[in-house]
């Protein structure tokens, strides 16, 4: 990566870390913005919300799992020895983000008191390769007001079936959120 963003002058279009969350519900991101970081170094360049919000979006239309309110862009400095922090930093991914993906369930939706099954999992992963792509045609002139609406996005894309699993793992967890 380090060769392809500083020899190439090519760095990645978007870094994801992916991780399990204990204590809150549902899909989210943490992301890298300069106006919401803890260096005084960042917040003297100019912020360009554009670039890391248009996933963060993406991913709430396409995905009943995401939690845009969940989504945190706030760069702290305990977590600068963080995958997303330092690749943002010192190879300037501005897209650089944490996956996190709870292992208490969801607290939204169809998924609405259940956990993440596998099959589930990998619906989101579809859901995030759906968004990539969105992300690809958006070009330079995106704006949320242009994402286009849930009806648009094919079925196949989406997280979950019309059913939904009634089986034991829809029991509430016993973690808090």
């Amino acid at each position: 990566m380090e060769y392809c963003a500083k020899v190439l002058q090519r760095p990645p279009h978007v870094f994801v870390d992916y991780h399990g969350h204990s204590r809150r519900k549902n899909v989210f991101l943490f992301g890298c913005s300069r106006s919401g970081s803890w260096s005084a170094a960042d917040r003297t360049k100019p912020d360009q919300p554009v670039q890391y919000l248009m996933l963060p979006h993406l991913m709430q239309k396409t995905s009943p799992a995401f939690a845009l309110p969940l989504c945190s862009f706030k760069v702290e400095r305990n977590k600068e020895s963080t995958a997303r922090v330092a690749v943002w930093r010192q190879l300037g991914v501005a897209r650089s983000y944490t996956m996190e993906s709870s292992f208490c369930g969801c607290d939204q939706g169809a998924l609405a008191g259940l956990h993440l099954t596998t099959e589930h999992l990998k619906a989101i992963g579809r859901d995030f390769c759906q968004a990539l792509s969105m992300m690809k045609d958006g070009g330079d002139d995106w704006a949320v007001e242009k994402i286009p609406a849930g009806e648009h996005i094919s079925e196949e894309s989406r997280c979950m079936d019309d059913k939904v699993s009634t089986s034991s793992e829809s029991d509430e967890s016993d973690y808090e959120t």
